[in-house]
């Protein structure tokens, strides 16, 4: 058996690098708004990513309970997006 705090830890670990990439995604988008870069494109794409990825995490939470290893999926589901985000946001930057 896993050790308890090992899951809240990765947990707490995962958490952060979607805070930090999250921030870095809310600027680059926010920046390109402001300088006339962004597209209604990429604004359709951001709303539909938030409400896909919302209904994916509420069916994962609904299906696999209240736990640290559910959350951490949870996380790890809106890490790949936003990081995937982040990547794809910084090329175009360039």
């Amino acid at each position: 058996m896993r050790n308890p705090t090992e899951n809240w830890m990765k947990l707490a670990h995962d958490s952060y690098w979607l805070w930090a990439e999250s921030l870095m995604v809310m600027g680059m988008r926010t920046a390109d708004m402001m300088t006339g870069r962004g597209s209604d494109r990429e604004n359709a794409l951001m709303v539909s990513e938030k409400v896909s990825a919302a209904a994916a995490v509420g069916m994962m939470l609904a299906t696999g309970g209240a736990s640290p290893g559910t959350a951490r999926k949870a996380v790890r589901h809106y890490r790949r997006k936003v990081s995937a985000n982040r990547k794809r946001l910084s090329r175009k930057a360039r």
